[in-house]
């Protein structure tokens, strides 16, 4: 039996959320066995806990948030992953704003707070699932595509596919869970620019810079979008190069977009609240398709559980 997990200590950061723009101070608590991830916003009276589940999601628009009556919580996704992977099913995260920080846009920080040294076992056993026939979900609005393989241990394979030259086909691949901090937590999230006057002038990214993001462009800019980049993103011209990837610094993988993209399922994995042994196959994963997949799966094995249960009690 695997037994739950909280943290031992407290830790705290500030920072400005990427869609928002909004500063963000939050502190990461110890939660009693069977609690979950709940988030509770400190900025408003009285307080309530919002707990991290798919039937909380509210919106999916370039990141994920739930909601509950009029208060919600925006970017979850990426503390989610790293409280996942690390094996952290019990934790508060208060925060006196609206939506997380993007920090510097992975999940490296996270990982290293949540290291061994502050993980404390409870006496609860997880919840967890064995994935022991083939599970397969496709979103249609978005062609994404899930498949859920029997496998002795839990891992995730991540294709993407994008109309570009720079990016196009890519794939990560999580063998194990203990390969996520090494392999994942440091990828960044990632845009075409083409993308960003859209999500700018529409009120998102307000808090993106070209430290917190790779940006990619596969057409020569001009002077004159260098400089609205340069003033838009608080970063110097001269550092901004016409082509390719505007912040080449930043990079860590070659496939750091796939890598992001798999960073982001396990985020929006968590919202089951359960862990799994077997092997995900993501093929065009989204926030949207993510968290649907994560409802589909809730549904599926509580479906599976009240027939066991029938069965059980007609015997």
């Amino acid at each position: 039996m695997t037994h739950q997990k909280t943290i031992i200590r407290p830790f705290s950061f500030s920072g400005i959320g990427l869609h928002t723009g909004l500063t963000a101070n939050v502190t990461v608590k110890p939660a009693p066995e069977n609690f979950g991830i709940q988030f509770c916003r400190t900025d408003i009276q009285p307080t309530f806990y919002i707990q991290a589940k798919s039937e909380n999601v509210s919106n999916t628009t370039r990141s994920t948030s739930i909601k509950k009556q009029d208060v919600e919580v925006i970017t979850i996704e990426h503390i989610l992953s790293a409280l996942y992977a690390l094996g952290i099913d019990n934790a508060l995260i208060e925060l006196d704003n609206k939506e997380m920080p993007i920090l510097d846009g992975s999940t490296r920080y996270y990982v290293q707070e949540l290291g061994e040294k502050n993980q404390l076992e409870l006496t609860a056993s997880k919840k967890e699932i064995t994935i022991q026939e083939v599970i397969e979900w496709k979103d249609k609005q978005t062609d994404a595509e899930y498949i859920f393989l029997p496998h002795n241990e839990f891992s995730v394979t991540c294709l993407i596919d994008f109309p570009s030259k720079m990016i196009k086909h890519q794939f990560a691949v999580l063998n194990h869970i203990e390969e996520y901090i090494p392999e994942i937590s440091k990828a960044k999230t990632f845009c075409f620019l083409h993308e960003i006057e859209m999500l700018y002038n529409n009120g998102l990214i307000k808090g993106g810079n070209l430290n917190n993001a790779l940006v990619f462009s596969e057409t020569a800019l001009s002077k004159e979008k260098i400089d609205w980049l340069a003033t838009t993103f608080h970063q110097s011209a001269n550092s901004i190069p016409e082509m390719g990837i505007l912040n080449p610094l930043q990079q860590t993988y070659d496939n750091e977009a796939a890598r992001h993209k798999l960073l982001d399922v396990l985020g929006d994995l968590a919202l089951t609240q359960t862990y799994f042994k077997g092997k995900l196959i993501a093929y065009k994963p989204g926030h949207t398709s993510n968290c649907k997949f994560a409802q589909y799966l809730t549904e599926y094995f509580a479906l599976q559980q009240t027939a066991n249960a029938s069965l059980s009690f007609n015997k």
